[in-house]
């Protein structure tokens, strides 16, 4: 009887985009990498997912184009310019690189399963389930309204596409505490630590097509690599399975930092046909933590006592609003994703690409443990031709910067007074007093509502305003939205004479910072 097979290289399960921005239909990984040229994107449906894919096609890309060794950072920008300027990746270098591993990108290989340890049919008493592979669904005991009507009594199959999504979003953003138990030479363990993206934004650049932006996502190699001719392989190049008990070496080199830092090992059950992932495994993949190097997709931060971590993921706050955390250099308490330090006008790159770099971020809104609120994708126009160096001498940069410093402070400014006032007005509507009142809390049902209202919009002025190099500023722009905001929550309720008393009391809060030549559209406010 055959195995069941899925060949990830040839089967279709990578959804990508043409250049006119409609989808295309599904390719494998080496038509993919062969063809980036001719697509505009790949963006998996699920974007923890997403955020990891792009991790392993950096490498492969690298592996590809020889751009995962370097004797240097100036000499691997020229490097990886004389690339871009091919257009393309070389049909032959991709076969190259995917051929002699072409088992190894099987997702259902008995022996070496594409990013699965196999092992755990014999050190697992038992399997996980489906459902603890599937994101968005329940497992185990949690209530069913919170994720679907999914239940562990009649688990639905995932398609081999849906899976590897699901593999990949495991080994990124899986959790942390108890997971199924994983029995290795007499030890036997029931819980793991936190994946290494959990709970973060990845930043991404994009150029005007797929192959552009695999090479722009190639990260400088560490200076270790440089003296070293064995590069760290991925889990797909290893010749053996790592210990699960034993001591991780310091990463290094482009794969280390990408793809082995995975703390969950999963292993898939398909169908007999290989049609469908049935069950799955995920459990524990090491004891020991390792130190892990500095991811170059993410803004780190700087604790008091000195610790580097990367920003939380929060997704209330869009990615404009941190978008002079990654524009402007690095300080001693913020540091922008190291990858774009090595997309500044010094970096070698064509001017005519530099100028039209976008980006993209994939984020999580997660605890370390099982809650899972939120993940999402943003996009933004062509900013990273923006970015500041400490050498940076070029005018137009920091006049473009002072720009979204300029209109992203006076939207914060205005979004505290509307968050402020709908407070204070809920309060007072509710209490003679002007106590809190209402709920469990004091800030009322118009809080939630009326910030998300006034963000959504903002965000189109705030564009508006910083790709304008001729703008004079927003202006009262961002009041106006905010008292559209206000407005549109509270008007409701104002049949009422005393909460219609205090609305407007407070409304007239928003005009805090009003400039004094208006607009005939600002003078009917």
């Amino acid at each position: 009887m055959t195995s069941p097979s899925f060949d990830l290289t040839t089967e279709p399960w990578l959804p990508v985009r043409l250049p006119d921005g409609t989808a295309g239909p599904p390719v494998g990984l080496r038509e993919l990498l062969c063809r980036a040229h001719e697509f505009s994107d790949v963006e998996l449906p699920l974007p923890p997912a997403s955020a990891q894919l792009w991790r392993v096609l950096a490498l492969v890309t690298a592996r590809i184009t020889r751009l995962d060794t370097s004797e240097g950072a100036t000499a691997w920008q020229k490097r990886r310019r004389d690339v871009l300027r091919t257009g393309r990746l070389p049909e032959d270098g991709v076969d190259a690189y995917l051929a002699p591993l072409r088992e190894r990108f099987d997702l259902f290989h008995p022996e070496r399963p594409w990013l699965q340890d196999p092992r755990l049919r014999d050190e697992c008493s038992k399997s996980s389930g489906v459902n603890k592979l599937a994101w968005g669904r329940t497992a185990g005991q949690n209530q069913v309204w919170l994720g679907g009507h999914h239940h562990d009594l009649d688990p639905v199959p995932l398609t081999p596409a849906e899976a590897a999504w699901h593999l990949l979003a495991t080994l990124g953003y899986g959790p942390s505490g108890r997971c199924t138990s994983r029995t290795v030479d007499g030890r036997s363990e029931a819980n793991s630590t936190a994946g290494p993206l959990r709970g973060t934004v990845s930043f991404h650049p994009v150029g005007r097509n797929l192959f552009e932006s695999l090479v722009l996502n190639i990260p400088l190699p560490q200076e270790s690599e440089y003296e070293d001719d064995e590069s760290e392989p991925a889990p797909w190049e290893r010749a053996d399975l790592p210990n699960p008990l034993g001591l991780p070496e310091e990463s290094s080199g482009p794969a280390g930092v990408l793809v082995n830092q995975a703390r969950h090992a999963v292993l898939l059950s398909p169908s007999a046909d290989g049609s469908q992932v049935v069950d799955a495994h995920v459990t524990w993949a090491l004891r020991e933590r390792q130190v892990a190097p500095t991811d170059p997709y993410l803004i780190h931060l700087t604790s008091k006592d000195g610790r580097r971590y990367a920003r939380p993921a929060d997704a209330s706050r869009a990615v404009w609003r941190d978008l002079e955390s990654l524009l402007a250099e690095s300080t001693r308490e913020r540091f922008r994703p190291e990858l774009f330090t090595q997309l500044t006008s010094r970096a070698h790159l064509p001017l005519d690409l530099r100028e039209s770099l976008r980006l993209r971020a994939f984020g999580f809104d997660q605890d370390g443990q099982t809650r899972d609120r939120q993940w999402f994708t943003a996009g933004t126009p062509p900013v990273l031709r923006w970015l500041q160096e400490s050498s940076e001498s070029a005018e137009g940069h920091t006049l473009a910067l002072t720009r979204v410093k300029a209109t992203r402070d006076a939207a914060e400014r205005t979004g505290r007074r509307l968050r402020d006032a709908l407070i204070s007005a809920w309060k007072e509507s509710n209490s003679p007093s002007g106590g809190s009142a209402g709920t469990e809390t004091g800030s009322g049902p118009w809080l939630r509502t009326g910030t998300a209202r006034y963000w959504s919009t903002a965000e189109t002025l705030f564009w508006r305003t910083v790709m304008d190099e001729d703008s004079a500023g927003p202006g009262n722009g961002f009041i106006l939205l905010a008292l559209r905001a206000y407005d549109e929550v509270t008007s409701s309720y104002c049949f009422r004479p005393r909460v219609a008393k205090a609305v407007e009391s407070h409304r007239r809060r928003l005009f805090d910072g009003w400039t004094r030549a208006r607009t005939d559209e600002e003078d009917a406010a």
